[in-house]
């Protein structure tokens, strides 16, 4: 058996979308926790660069 090597995901948006098709429900739970990891860095960087301005 080969194991599949997947690039990481650092859209939001891609990873949604890959999440709400994933039938395998170990591979579901890894995209959301993806999900939530990019979601929070671009949560970070917009609040630095609303309390730069």
């Amino acid at each position: 058996m080969q194991a599949q090597v997947q690039a990481p995901i650092n859209d939001w948006r891609m990873l949604s979308e890959a999440a709400s098709r994933e039938q395998d429900p170990e591979r579901l739970i890894q995209l959301v926790e993806e999900l939530n990891r990019v979601l929070l860095r671009r949560e970070l960087q917009l609040k630095r660069r609303s309390s730069t301005n």
